[in-house]
């Protein structure tokens, strides 16, 4: 009998099982093609589990020369509920490899990202992947040689340096995304449209303001861009301006969904009916904000989980290398589709 405070080893599960030790590590390493009759094989599973046996996570590190965890470094992401759906979902990619993933969030300690790499390294990770709360760019961070780095929600200023340093960055598609919300506008009728941008010229605003400019440009119509900002005030002062005007909008676009609550409470306030009266699309999608509002809103998602999935599968694919089918990254950068989720803040354009 296995004493109580001792850990089951694989003697004692081929001792268990009637098997030999060889036999219990092909199997407990899925080398059993050809090699162990299926009996065998359930005989040490069930032992295995009868026993609580697990296999030693120092044992696999040094078998295969890895530690199998990541390292990931954020800005804030990791305090955040609404872009910590890309932690999240990297976070799950690999445990599906069963891979550790070890956060260092930049906005809980005095550290740069260079100070992060350096120490997640230090604690033998075998990746890194770069994440940021908002799209932005950042010079190439400085990493170990060898040291595989994958680029999350932000991209390298220079693009010689990126290419030079073999970096893929995964981006939202924020110029596609904003194409859809002014097509949506222009398959709905409006000819009067609005769009409330940043006030900052951030990367992200620049590409969705292009992005609704050229699509209606293709219909014929030349929006009204209003540098408002980010938060919930800045839509509300700013629609109350427009309605006020003598021929406001019929159809307004918003650089983010808080943005948009701003507009519809702007809306509210002047007698403004939507989407009777005008028909409003945000941009991000946030949980629990976006469908909560009155009437719920129609806006522009930002993929955030399938960013964060598909950084860490590729990240994993360079791990196992060319003759495991991985070892090339995606071509950088890689853009991922911003898709419109549909809801009730749009109508077909008033008679004017």
């Amino acid at each position: 009998m296995i004493s109580p405070h001792r850990r089951p080893t694989s003697a004692d599960v081929a001792m268990r099982a009637g098997v030999s030790r060889a036999t219990v590590s092909m199997v407990l390493n899925g080398r059993t093609q050809g090699t162990v009759s299926e009996a065998n094989q359930q005989r040490v599973l069930e032992a295995a589990a009868e026993l609580g046996y697990t296999r030693s996570a120092l044992a696999i590190s040094l078998k295969e020369r890895r530690t199998r965890t990541i390292g990931l470094i954020t800005d804030e992401i990791a305090t955040s509920p609404f872009a910590g759906r890309m932690a999240r979902a990297a976070s799950m990619a690999a445990a599906r490899e069963n891979y550790l993933v070890i956060t260092m969030d930049l906005s809980l300690r005095e550290n740069t990202v260079d100070d992060a790499a350096r120490l997640l390294a230090e604690r033998q990770v075998d990746g890194l992947i770069y994440a940021t709360m908002g799209r932005i760019r950042v010079p190439v961070p400085k990493v170990p040689p060898g040291m595989p780095l994958v680029l999350l929600n932000c991209e390298i200023d220079d693009a010689d340096d990126a290419a030079a340093a073999g970096l893929t960055t995964f981006l939202p598609d924020d110029y596609g995304g904003a194409r859809r919300a002014a097509r949506r506008f222009a398959e709905t009728g409006h000819r009067r449209i609005a769009m409330l941008s940043d006030d900052e010229s951030s990367e992200a605003g620049r590409a969705r303001e292009a992005g609704f400019r050229d699509e209606l440009a293709e219909y014929g119509i030349e929006p009204r861009i209003i540098a408002a900002g980010w938060q919930l005030d800045d839509g509300y002062r700013a629609t109350a301006q427009l309605l006020a005007q003598t021929e406001p909008p019929t159809g307004l676009f918003c650089i983010r969904d808080r943005v948009a609550g701003g507009a519809l409470h702007a809306a509210a306030a002047a007698g403004v009916e939507v989407p009777r009266d005008l028909s409003v699309i945000g941009f991000d999608d946030e949980d629990f904000f976006a469908e909560r509002l009155t009437p719920p809103l129609t806006t522009i998602a930002l993929p955030h989980e399938e960013m964060g999935e598909r950084a860490m599968t590729s990240l994993l694919a360079l791990l196992r290398g060319p003759l495991s089918g991985g070892g090339d990254l995606e071509a950088s950068p890689v853009i991922i589709e911003c898709p419109l989720v549909e809801r009730q803040s749009v109508a077909s354009a008033p008679p004017l």
